[in-house]
């Protein structure tokens, strides 16, 4: 017994090790518009990459312009803007050879670091069991507010938000088990708690010159 107490350190470090070298996942930022071809060029190199799409609409596409027959297409939207999963074992090589490819922005990294941020399993498999929907947003969200999570394992959590995509999709830090953590929200997922400050608006009126007594 005493044996088995002396090796339990070692076996915590070794367990621990494993799991700093498994892969996880991870999320990756492009440039507004590139995503489904950063998607499809890491796809094509190997790696494990994770892009939800919704239907938004469908539409017709003519054959011909006289002819009244066509046939109907659907036109898909991601889910997270411009923001892509990818499952990798992280390292050096692999951090930088992603950030070389076209259109890639950055790595979605810790609060006040430049370490890639990992994502909980958890919360990908909510969003992939998630029944998307397109959603209306009626509030506008901008950096600085803040915000509460409505769905998930992250269901009650607020934090502050960093980025928000041109489609609605909001990057917020939020605190858990002590750290700053960003999380990626699709639209839908967060509620507005309380409007982060806002810069003065400036007033675009001339000052008439005062009349002398």
């Amino acid at each position: 017994m005493d044996a088995e107490q002396a090796d339990l350190p070692s076996l915590v470090a070794k367990r621990r090790a494993q799991m700093t070298n498994a892969p996880r996942w991870y999320a990756l930022e492009c440039c507004e518009g590139k995503d489904k071809e950063v998607y499809a060029r890491l796809a094509a190199l190997g790696f494990e990459v994770w892009r939800p799409t919704v239907v938004v609409r469908s539409m017709r596409r003519w054959r011909g312009k006289r002819t009244a027959t066509g046939e109907r297409i659907k036109v898909y939207a991601p889910v997270f803007g411009r923001y892509l999963f990818v499952h990798v074992e992280m390292g050096d090589s692999v951090r930088y050879a992603v950030l070389e490819q076209p259109g890639v922005h950055s790595w979605l990294c810790w609060a006040g670091s430049d370490e890639p941020a990992t994502i909980a399993d958890e919360l990908i498999e909510h969003y992939r069991r998630f029944n998307h929907k397109p959603v209306e947003v009626a509030i506008v969200f901008a950096v600085g507010d803040t915000v509460r999570a409505l769905h998930g394992p992250l269901v009650g959590h607020e934090g502050e938000v960093t980025r928000v995509d041109s489609r609605g999709v909001v990057c917020a830090e939020l605190t858990i088990f002590g750290r700053p953590t960003p999380v990626i929200f699709p639209v839908g997922h967060v509620e507005l708690v309380e409007h982060g400050r806002r810069p003065p608006i400036e007033r675009d009126v001339k000052q008439r010159p005062r009349k002398r007594a």
